[in-house]
């Protein structure tokens, strides 16, 4: 019984555009103010606070303080994973003949914007067309395999990424899961979530192959990156 309560109160939380909104904003793991929040959802500063509360009180976002000031996050990667697995529903998405979306609205549901389709953020791990791209690559050359609802490290896989120079010893004994299976919404396939995935995002951006912006989910492929991609991984950004 408790179990289901919890989930009647994540769906009434869930229950408001502007806290869809909020929640879309957060789920790339920023931490935001309420005063960001309030302008990303279109509604006041009071009416934005009432809403925080209630993404709190159903344990969907948790306040990170520094100092002064309070900040507001998503609790973890499974909160985003139900935002992600959201928009792959038709019940959430926006007739494109009848309806126009509302000032404020989020659009990513209904026509995801081509930067967030081609690359984004889902927590710490790489989502839309890259992030499909990357994991098929690494399953087409047997480097990483399916199991369930997980991927798995082949041994010719951890040889690629650790001449690649990706660091796997740091994951390795982590109690998250390794390589969560995440089924991307803007493309309908899988990416790489988990401990791997973080470790592999981290990896281009601290290498310079991607960018991210802090106010928003989409990531840039820089120069450097589009060359290296197409070296190592076979993904071609330009003629995407």
């Amino acid at each position: 019984m408790v179990a289901t309560d919890d989930m009647v109160a994540v769906a009434s939380a869930m229950a408001s555009r502007a806290r869809i909104n909020m929640l879309e904003a957060l789920a790339g793991g920023i931490a935001r103010s309420a005063t960001d929040l309030a302008a990303i959802a279109d509604i006041q500063g009071n009416t934005a606070s009432t809403h925080l509360q209630v993404l709190c009180k159903a344990n969907l976002v948790k306040v990170v303080k520094q100092g002064r000031y309070r900040y507001y996050k998503i609790r973890d990667q499974s909160v985003s994973d139900l935002i992600e697995l959201l928009g792959e529903q038709p019940s959430v998405q926006y007739s494109q003949k009848n309806e126009k979306p509302a000032r404020g609205q989020c659009h990513k549901h209904s026509i995801p914007s081509s930067e967030m389709a081609f690359a984004r953020t889902c927590y710490d791990h790489l989502a839309g067309w890259l992030g499909v791209q990357l994991s098929e690559n690494l399953r087409a050359n047997h480097y990483l395999s399916l199991c369930d609802k997980s991927f798995e490290l082949t041994p010719s896989g951890e040889d690629f990424l650790a001449q690649l120079g990706v660091d796997l010893n740091n994951i390795k004994a982590t109690r998250r899961v390794f390589a969560r299976a995440c089924q991307d919404w803007s493309e309908g396939e899988l990416h790489i979530g988990g401990a791997l995935g973080a470790q592999l995002f981290h990896f281009f951006i601290d290498q310079k192959w991607l960018a991210k912006n802090d106010d928003y989910r989409e990531i840039a492929v820089l120069k450097k990156g589009e060359r290296l991609l197409l070296a190592h991984f076979d993904i071609d950004v330009r003629n995407r």
